[in-house]
């Protein structure tokens, strides 16, 4: 146990020893103090210089979404006379023109149909047994009209013996089965099969000379019961399948073929939700009402040509199953425009970039005006925005640099902290964050590069489409403000500005984004992008970012460097305090020494004098 662990505070000596040693280490720790109230100085500076360059990422975002965009500085209006015939939209690249349109028929699709096989009736076999589209095809082979489903699948065959009415064969989801099967016993009787997609009737009602057989389960019934040691077999396909192609032909010709593998268990509506989800182009659904299938191309035209003459295709299960032979050829949409009388293939179309929906057939002598215009209001919004914007971030850069700094207010140590309320310490704190980034150079040489960026003319160049009467800002009614305590921001006489998109949006974007080799080429928002890019980085290698550690910026280094000095700085002062612990200790141990002593004297005196 080291002496100071043992600690006399005042026993002998009468003395308040640990208010005399708090006091000396008191002023003994004041260069620590200091030390830590540099450390959070150097923190908070860090952050606010974080701020500003989270003000400058969320400007340079700004300009790229907004002037940057041709969308934006050459937005166009289409207006039609009547949207619910031709509605239009345009592109930043239209120019400004009109159009009339009038004897519009639409374009329509191909479509095939299942033909009657009476006023009711289509693919199914009969109007007490009309195909469920809901149900697993393979248990409805029996409902379909004409030859019914080749299925493909795995070979089966089964030999059973048995007595009784009801058998269930080993291996399900059958489809190919023999039309009659004979069943050997005493005597030999031949069997006709029906197919079943449920229960078998009652015995009362069954067909003695029939067997019910559901492929989906296994299950046989006979008609009546058999004879003991009855045998017979049954051979067949099961894991059935059917596979078939469908192929269409795109507006420019191409072929587009796609092919289906639907598993016996696949309903009539799931099969086509998957045809429907492909991209072979085609809808198809079933009518339970005309117990018709349609298909119908989802692209429009007359695309009646080649191998989409087949459409959807020739497998038998198009044309044996499923009826499909009333055909209907597609038509392209015919119209007039200007005066020209001309066809498209789709009822959507662009010409010249803008865009054409052909919404409706026009009645005889009808017609629409579209017209084209510059979005002179858009495009005015898109730069006020930016000019707001700007305003709005080098007023921010500016608070920072004008603020007051109030030397006297340094941070807080813990012991101040506990002796003040906490409205105390924020109103304390604000004035001992205020100005730790007044007159900075780095960010005063950030904000006049924007500045001087934007004040310049751009370079008037052929190949950046900039011209002399568009070539600065003032050009465009965007000066600066003339209130020093402005200090910098713009202005916008609005009037100016949009009398200049009206008569040249080109140029006026021009004056914002042409792209050139050297600087005065390049347009105003180019360069400003650059210019805080360049500011960024060197905040950045300065006080760092979220990801990046103490060790690789300026800021986080000096926070390191003061992070070991009062590491040291703490280990000395344990030192001091132990050695006035160990002095003190030492005086409070002779005087206790001196007391024992007198107490001796005293006694001894006390008991001579007796």
């Amino acid at each position: 146990m080291s002496v100071n662990s043992i600690k006399f505070t005042g026993l002998a000596s009468g003395l308040d020893t640990q208010s005399i040693v708090d006091s000396l280490m008191k002023v003994q720790r004041m260069p620590l103090d200091k030390l830590k109230q540099q450390k959070q100085i150097l923190e908070w500076q860090r952050d606010n210089y974080r701020t500003m360059n989270a003000k400058l990422k969320e400007f340079d975002t700004f300009i790229f979404e907004g002037v940057f965009k041709q969308a934006n500085m050459m937005k166009r209006t289409a207006v039609s006379s009547n949207k619910d015939i031709v509605s239009v939209s345009a592109n930043a690249n239209a120019g400004n023109v009109s159009y009339n349109i009038s004897n519009v028929t639409m374009a329509t699709s191909a479509r095939v149909e299942s033909a009657s096989t009476s006023e009711k009736l289509s693919i199914s076999k009969g109007l007490d047994e009309k195909i469920d589209p809901t149900k697993s095809l393979l248990s409805q082979q029996s409902k379909l009209n004409g030859q019914g489903i080749e299925w493909k699948g795995d070979d089966y065959s089964q030999t059973l013996t048995g007595k009784g009415d009801v058998l269930t064969l080993s291996g399900t989801s059958l489809s190919e089965l023999p039309s009659k099967i004979s069943v050997t016993g005493g005597t030999t009787k031949e069997y006709t099969v029906e197919l079943i997609s449920g229960d078998a009737p009652a015995l009362a009602e069954r067909d003695k000379g029939k067997v019910y057989i559901n492929p989906s389960t296994g299950n046989v019934t006979f008609g009546e019961a058999l004879a003991e040691e009855s045998t017979f077999t049954i051979s067949g396909k099961k894991n059935s399948y059917i596979e078939f192609d469908i192929q269409t032909t795109n507006e420019d010709g191409t072929k587009n073929k796609q092919s289906f593998k639907i598993d016996g268990s696949t309903s009539l509506n799931s099969m086509f939700s998957k045809i429907n989800s492909s991209n072979v182009g085609i809808s198809m659904f079933y009518d339970t009402g005309t117990d018709k299938v349609v298909a119908q191309r989802t692209a429009t035209g007359n695309l009646d040509t080649g191998d989409e003459k087949d459409f959807p295709g020739t497998d038998n299960f198009f044309t044996d199953v499923l009826k499909l032979s009333v055909k209907t050829a597609g038509t392209d949409a015919k119209f007039t425009i200007n005066g020209l009388e001309t066809t498209r293939k789709s009822n959507t179309f662009t010409m010249n970039d803008v865009t054409f929906n052909l919404n409706k057939n026009t009645a005889a002598g009808e017609s629409v005006n579209v017209n084209i215009q510059t979005d002179t209001d858009s495009i005015f919004d898109t730069i006020k925005s930016f000019v707001d914007k700007y305003n709005e971030t080098i007023g921010a850069v500016n608070t920072e640099l004008t603020a007051q700094r109030y030397s006297a207010f340094q941070p807080l140590t813990e012991e101040q902290k506990a002796a003040m309320g906490e409205k105390e310490i924020e109103q304390w704190e604000e004035k001992a964050k205020s100005g730790l980034l007044k007159r900075d150079p780095l960010l005063t040489s950030g904000l006049n590069k924007m500045r001087n960026s934007l004040y310049a003319s751009v370079t008037v160049n052929d190949k950046t489409k900039t011209i002399e009467k568009y070539n600065q800002l003032a050009e465009i009614g965007i000066t600066t403000s003339k209130d020093y305590l402005e200090r910098g921001k713009l202005e916008i006489n609005e009037d100016k500005l949009k009398a200049a998109i009206e008569d040249n949006p080109e140029a006026v974007y021009q004056l914002f984004m042409a792209d050139g080799p050297t600087t005065d080429q390049q347009g105003l928002a180019r360069r400003l992008r650059t210019d805080i890019s360049d500011t960024m980085k060197q905040i950045e290698e300065k006080a760092g970012n979220t990801f990046k550690t103490e060790y690789n910026y300026t800021i986080g280094k000096d926070m390191l460097r003061i992070d070991d000095n009062i590491e040291s700085m703490e280990y000395r002062l344990k030192q001091i305090e132990d050695r006035y612990w160990s002095q003190y200790n030492a005086m409070e141990k002779a005087i206790q020494k001196l007391n024992n002593q007198s107490s001796q004297l005293a006694g001894f005196f006390a008991q001579n004098g007796s």
